[in-house]
């Protein structure tokens, strides 16, 4: 009997043990997989919210000249025409870029979509200037880029839809796009993201971006650093590359259980170098690198991205970009009140 004691007592604990294992797992079940989303009905809302996240492509195009050295050319002989002869090379830059846009509201037929101004504003024409000065306090033209082509595309289900631009903010790198479709079934789903306010954030919340980096569609997570800085600016550890611009910052809210809008994803920290690239590579013309180059050069500019500061346009002053482009919105048929707290 006193062997038999020590037994039944082992076997009344693994009884116990199982029952509260099963539980457990039981939890886990409606939990899923072990991951950065506290259950399960955290983790479907954010996967809702990212339908309404879109990929932004852009193609612009632009006709560079470049004249010779100490042929002073100044902006006025140059559109006079006077500057013809001083030409010493031309040649075309195509750019392609891709980012995100998520879409904030929709009407009937029409839908809008709020993404980072730096992929969609680009000058019609940028000069490059000497650094000396004529007789009478004109600046000397080096070069010239004439854009001669621009298209923006949102890469949908329904097909390539071609947005507008409503309003631009280049400061502070914000604009708002508008999609009029014909048809109601191409356009994207819209979501209903309330901006939180930059006071009631801290240091340490959890902040998340859904993107289209290099042109897949995922998802980044990290923290936020100095959130009552000045500037307007979030700072986040999360990992930022291209196609990540224009990407919906969250946070999410516990007593409320939901998600809502921290910002717009902007930038990585990056150094910039100085790199000279040959002429042929301007043009994209395939060449043999093993042989010695002998022609015209150009300077680049590559940035180095430094990872682990990515920045974040805050909430305050996408509420401030809304405000002030109230009324522009409001002709163009959408609510002021957009995007509320």
């Amino acid at each position: 009997m006193n062997r038999l004691g020590p037994i039944l007592i082992f076997l009344m604990l693994m009884n116990v043990s199982c029952s509260v294992y099963h539980q457990g797992t039981a939890d886990v079940s409606q939990c899923g997989f072990s991951g950065i989303f506290e259950n399960r009905e955290m983790q479907q809302q954010y996967k809702e919210l990212t339908n309404s996240v879109l990929k932004l492509s852009v193609f612009v195009s632009y006709q560079s000249q470049v004249f010779e050295p100490d042929s002073l050319v100044t902006l006025a002989s140059y559109k006079s025409g006077r500057a013809l002869g001083a030409t010493r090379a031309r040649f075309v830059q195509n750019e392609s870029f891709s980012g995100s846009a998520t879409a904030i509201d929709k009407s009937d037929n029409k839908i809008l979509l709020l993404t980072c101004a730096h992929l969609v504003h680009f000058p019609d024409t940028i000069y490059t200037y000497d650094e000396r000065l004529s007789a009478d306090g004109k600046r000397y033209l080096l070069g010239l880029s004439v854009k001669t082509g621009f298209v923006m595309k949102i890469n949908n289900v329904g097909g390539n839809l071609r947005p507008a631009i409503v309003a631009i903010d280049a400061g502070n790198d914000l604009a708002l796009l508008e999609i009029v479709s014909q048809s109601r079934m191409e356009l994207p789903v819209s979501t209903t993201l309330k901006l939180v306010s930059a006071k009631d954030l801290n240091w340490g919340d959890r902040i998340w971006l859904t993107g289209f980096p290099s042109g897949r569609f995922m998802m980044t997570t990290g923290l936020i650093s100095n959130p009552d800085n000045k500037e307007g600016i979030l700072f986040t550890d999360a990992p930022f590359s291209e196609g990540y611009s224009g990407a919906p910052a969250l946070v999410y809210h516990r007593q409320a259980s939901c998600f809502l809008l921290a910002g717009v994803g902007r930038s990585v920290a990056a150094r910039s170098d100085y790199v000279l690239k040959p002429e042929k590579k301007m043009h994209e013309t395939v060449y043999n690198t093993a042989l010695p180059y002998t022609g015209q050069v150009y300077v680049e500019v590559e940035k180095q991205p430094a990872a682990g500061v990515t920045f974040i346009v805050g909430p305050d002053l996408i509420q401030s970009f809304m405000m002030e482009n109230a009324q522009k919105l409001a002709l163009s048929g959408w609510d002021s009140a957009i995007l509320k707290r």
